[in-house]
């Protein structure tokens, strides 16, 4: 009994491989089957050819069974057993027992079994087919041909061999099933095993996880806490440092402020970097949309870096397809940091040779553009094990060989995080000592379809702005200017300062009508987007007006909106002419001269005229200050103190802008002015993007776009956001102001003077003398009370309210 146990064991052992196990079973049984079936064949009296088979058949099963057991034979045995059982032994059975008259059914049944049990691959398919072949042929032989059968004589032969063959093939059968339930049920016990240890796991792992969420969360806080911190005596420093560059006129202490000057950019670039990376550790940091032109977004990343580049005498190559849209929507500000930050890296690492970068496009039919960029250059490689661990934060790679190189290990990190956000990765390739290549593809919304063309002659164009200057002066002309905006009216005026034209300025449809019937001008720039009577509508009602001296002047439309075919619109309507908000001097300048009268010009040499004015302004150095480009914003204007008073008349006038949109927003709910708002927001648009704040514009834009739109839930979504930008940006805006101390008033008799000499320029509508005249007051400091009174003043007549500037002035003067 011990031997028949040991040789079960042997047989059907837990660790042998499953196949083998079913194998055993199935042949053993089947041995075992065919050694019962002699001696009942005997006492049934059946064929002894059947006899012979079934001795036949239990020697090769025998066999096959040694050879898989001992010999490591299994598939060869396998197949054996399949072949013999299904070609040889069963359809010999069938013609010798009774044919469709007997057990055989049950028999074949169990040779299906076998086959779809043991055998896998090509020969399972082959073998099944063989068998369902050899099935048919044995039924449709037997059907047309029962001769060929030998029949059981007697029906307890029949009876008997029938229940012989159902029990032996179920007794296979359910071998077969209780061996593969016994495995179900130890691989669920297993298995419940594994899944408690891999809970207690999971919950050692989640507990980790928190704990590690916290400390990144806590370092995350604790970073961007510091930064901020720390910001607030950077931007003091660098304020007193560019009051120290403007007033010294000694030469070593100009060094040492520059030396300052550039630390303190360094310094500040590195703060950015921290907040950065930490609004994305924290899931803060999110994309801001808005329409942007691709080439207004090269210039600006190309002229950040190829100064530098200069600089260390490598030679910069462009490869822009001129196939790139004009105008396309994305986050253009986040674009702009990525490449800067790849050609920034770029330009450190490359002591010689040259930096190529590469752009092209591949357009879609969903009116989408794929935007593939790339920055080659000469410099000296990064290993290939070291290329995972640069986009790993504040990780520097060889830090020995490359201790000279300014960064905190931040950027790459910063611009693949960015890039997984817009859908997108960096790739890498580079060759230690030779040089590296960096590219990536986003995928963008085409807004203008238009190529850009000539990449670099359209660049020069644009570079060209910065050296603009005035080559007529027409101090004969007068121009009318029409904006509600009292900062957009400010920054026309200067932009006209150098040809002695005289400007004057209405704030609304209905002041222009007024002026226009008391005076000629020579030209009129009609804003388009403006409150009760917009431009459009008051250059209608001009036409029809009764006394208008202005019948025969052209009239330039001006907008914030310059989307693809504006100009013709305005063309359309009647307009002369159309200039895009913020302006650009160039423009301006060729719009005058199309449609100012040429008796009115006079012309000077450029050259002449850029040598006097190098005599009369020096240049300022704009301080850094988070999210304003003073590079866009110097697009639009001649030098950078037009830029710098132009940025300070928008700190004054940003929180009165947020007071009325705030107030706006209030009556969402009730009786809101959606046509209000959207002027209002058009008007923050267009301030922030003259001095450069383009994300503030491009929210504003959306907030526009939203009211243009009727979309009343992203109003109501974004408006907060916007007024918290807005906020956020008078802030940092603060420390053009900080720049000196002013003097207190000592003696108000002079302030009562000032206000008098202001009264009467307002009363003889001179807002040329009411702005000088408000400069006086406002350059001294005064008690608090009066102060805000004196603020209140100003907005005033920044917003040509004579009325309310009056009132307010008797009131002071009280």
């Amino acid at each position: 009994m011990k031997k028949l146990l040991a040789l079960g064991r042997y047989f059907f052992s837990p660790d042998l491989p499953t196949d083998l196990i079913l194998f055993n079973i199935i042949t053993i049984i089947g041995f075992i089957g065919g050694i019962i079936a002699i001696p009942f064949n005997a006492i049934n009296s059946t064929s002894p050819a059947l006899t012979i088979v079934i001795i036949i058949a239990i020697f090769m099963d025998a066999i096959c069974i040694y050879q898989a057991n001992y010999k490591n034979r299994l598939k060869n045995a396998t197949i054996a057993v399949c072949f013999v059982v299904a070609v040889a032994v069963f359809p010999v059975m069938f013609f010798l027992t009774g044919g469709i008259n007997s057990g055989m059914a049950c028999w074949f049944t169990l040779g299906l079994i076998f086959i779809f049990m043991l055998l896998d691959g090509m020969d399972f398919v082959f073998m099944l087919l063989t068998d369902i072949a050899i099935i048919i042929g044995c039924y449709v032989i037997s059907y047309y041909h029962p001769e060929y059968v030998i029949k059981l004589d007697r029906t307890e032969s029949v009876f008997f061999d029938v229940i012989q063959s159902m029990l032996i093939c179920a007794f296979a059968a359910g071998a077969i099933l209780k061996f593969q339930k016994s495995i179900y049920v130890r691989l669920y016990k297993q298995a419940s095993i594994n899944n408690d240890d891999l809970l207690e796991k999971t919950l050692q792992a989640k507990k980790a996880e928190k704990q590690a969420q916290s400390a990144t969360e806590a370092k995350s806080n604790f970073l961007a806490n510091m930064s901020h911190e720390i910001r607030t005596p950077i931007n003091t420093i660098m304020g007193m440092d560019e009051m120290i560059l403007r007033e010294t006129d000694d030469k070593i202490v100009e060094e040492y402020a520059l030396d300052i000057k550039t630390a303190s950019q360094n310094l500040l670039s590195l703060i950015n970097d921290i907040l950065d990376i930490t609004k994305i550790e924290t899931g803060k940091m999110g994309l801001v949309n808005g329409e942007y032109q691709f080439m207004s977004l090269m210039h600006d990343v190309l002229n950040n870096v190829t100064l530098r580049a200069k600089e260390k005498g490598l030679e910069v190559r462009l490869k822009i397809d001129g196939d790139i849209p004009c105008d396309m929507y994305g986050d253009d500000v986040r674009i702009r940091q990525i490449l800067t930050n790849i050609i920034t890296n770029a330009v450190k690492y490359t002591p010689e040779g040259h930096i190529d970068i590469t752009a092209r496009c591949k357009r879609n039919y969903n009116h989408t553009v794929d935007l593939y960029f790339s920055v080659e250059d000469t410099g000296i490689g990064i290993k290939q094990e070291d290329i995972k661990r640069m986009f790993e934060s504040f990780e520097r790679l060889e830090e020995n060989r490359n201790r000279n190189i300014e960064g905190a290990g931040l950027g790459m990190a910063i611009t693949q995080n960015l890039l997984k956000m817009m859908g997108s990765t960096l790739q890498v390739e580079s060759v230690y000592g030779q040089g590296s290549k960096f590219s990536f593809v986003i995928n963008q919304d085409i807004v203008n379809g238009e190529g850009i063309g000539d990449f670099e002659h359209k660049l020069k164009q644009l570079t060209a702005n910065y050296e603009y200057s005035t080559s007529f002066e027409a101090p004969n002309a007068h121009f009318l200017v029409v904006d509600d905006n009292a900062m957009n009216r400010k920054v026309f005026a200067a932009l006209l300062k150098e040809s002695k034209v005289k400007v004057s300025e209405a704030a609304s449809g209905d002041e222009c009508l007024d002026l226009i019937q008391k005076e000629h001008y020579d030209m009129i720039f009609l804003d388009h987007m403006m409150p009760g009577m917009d431009g459009v509508e008051t250059f209608k009602r001009m036409a029809s007006l009764d006394g208008n001296k202005c019948l025969r002047t052209p009239v330039i439309a001006l907008t914030a909106n310059a989307i693809a075919g504006a100009r013709e619109r305005y063309l359309t309507m009647g307009f002369h002419g159309f200039l895009s908000k913020p302006v650009v001097p160039a423009q301006l300048e060729k719009t005058i001269r199309d449609f100012l009268p040429k008796d009115l010009m006079e012309h000077h040499e450029i050259n002449a005229i850029d040598e006097a004015r190098m005599n009369r302004v020096k240049p300022v150095e704009l301080p850094e200050i988070e999210g304003v480009d003073w590079d866009y914003a110097l697009l639009h204007f001649p030098d950078s103190k037009m830029v710098l008073t132009t940025a300070i008349d928008f700190y004054d006038s940003i929180g009165y802008e947020a007071e009325i949109i705030d107030s706006y927003y209030s009556l969402i709910d009730d009786n809101f002015p959606l046509a209000d708002y959207r002027i209002k927001v058009h008007a923050v648009k267009s301030m922030a993007n003259t001095i450069g704040a383009t994300a503030l514009g491009g929210l504003a834009k959306i907030c526009e776009y939203a009211a243009r739109d009727k979309e009343i839930d992203k109003i109501r979504s974004l408006t907060p956001v916007l007024l918290e930008e807005m906020e956020s940006m008078k802030k940092r805006l603060k420390i053009l102001t900080s720049e000196v101390e002013k003097p207190q008033m000592e003696d108000l008799d002079e302030l009562y003077a000032l206000l008098e000499m202001l009264k009467m320029s307002i009363k003889a509508h001179d807002s040329e003398l009411a702005d000088n005249i408000i400069k006086q007051i406002t350059s001294f400091a005064y008690e608090d009370d009066i102060q805000v009174r004196i603020d209140e003043l100003n907005q005033s007549i920044m917003n040509l309210d004579e009325d309310e500037a009056l009132a307010q002035i008797e009131e002071l003067q009280k």
